[in-house]
């Protein structure tokens, strides 16, 4: 298991439990995953969106859950794959397109695609939820609010912000927030949420005067008294292991193992999640064959 805590999220809900909201600070999360995949400022930027978009979706769950965020669009990234949780726990990963994809005129960097976002439940039995909606502009804080509306009828708003120096390729700032209107919620309420957004300054600029991630959602519900419910450590972890890696060539079966082993010499398996590498030797390649092999009655 691989594990690095840097950022943090806050939950925070109004007095009268109408409104509720959840900003976060991860400038440290977003280096250190753009570090380990060693991508460039673009990649960054996007792996870092939906890292944070899949970790709003995560600060709402139930513990035991998971939050699989599936993005595959004709834009620049192919696909992008981010699991989190509400402990606050996060992996993920992207893959380019080389041709640099194809995007219409006036979407932004994401193009045309789906989004999926996939809740599997920790009980035994239960049945996951999926989410399925259209990229409809390209940029990715404003398809998330479409999904909340869509698949959720929750009226939220969404503001993701990775920024990257170009010279460098540090992340500079990192932060999202997400604001719902809860059932019971007032139109006045409503009104005075969008009156609010409209005048937030850009996330990055509240995250350098103030790293704290109440600063985000604080001039969002300025209007209404509220209560953080929730600070939280974030931290990229991945739960690959040697035990995985040993059942997942388990079931290749001892053919496909008899021909690594004579091809290849050994298996090398590569986590695309936090780009760890595991090799299984000859030796124990032969160990998986007999194991996996049938015995004669």
């Amino acid at each position: 298991m691989t594990t690095s805590t840097m950022g943090s999220w806050v939950k925070g809900i109004s007095t009268h439990g109408n409104v509720r909201a959840v900003g976060i600070e991860a400038r440290g999360l977003v280096q250190y995953i753009s570090e380990l995949h060693r991508l460039n400022p673009e990649c960054t930027r996007a792996l870092g969106e939906a890292t944070l978009g899949a970790l709003l979706i995560a600060s709402y769950c139930k513990q035991g859950e998971r939050v699989n965020l599936n993005i595959q669009s004709q834009g620049r990234f192919a696909q992008t794959l981010v699991d989190a949780y509400p402990d606050g726990t996060v992996r993920g990963y992207l893959v380019e397109r080389e041709s640099g994809g194809l995007s219409e005129v006036g979407q932004g960097p994401w193009g045309n695609g789906l989004m999926s976002v996939l809740r599997t439940k920790g009980a035994e039995g239960q049945q996951p939820y999926i989410g399925t909606v259209p990229l409809v502009t390209g940029h990715l804080a404003k398809d998330l609010t479409y999904y909340w509306a869509q698949s959720e009828q929750v009226p939220s708003a969404v503001g993701l912000s990775v920024v990257v120096d170009p010279v460098s390729g540090k992340v500079t700032e990192a932060g999202a927030f997400l604001i719902q209107a809860l059932p019971g919620a007032s139109d006045e309420e409503v009104r005075l949420i969008e009156s609010h957004l409209k005048e937030l300054p850009q996330i990055e600029g509240l995250l350098a005067a103030d790293p704290n991630p109440v600063g985000l959602i604080a001039p969002l519900m300025q209007s209404s008294p509220f209560h953080v419910l929730e600070t939280r450590a974030l931290s990229a972890t991945c739960n690959c292991s040697w035990d995985r890696v040993r059942r997942a060539l388990l079931l290749i079966g001892a053919q496909e193992l008899r021909s690594i082993q004579e091809t290849q010499g050994k298996a090398v398996i590569h986590c695309d999640f936090c780009a760890k590498e595991y090799v299984a030797d000859s030796a124990q390649l032969e160990a998986l064959i007999q194991e996996s092999s049938p015995t004669d009655s």
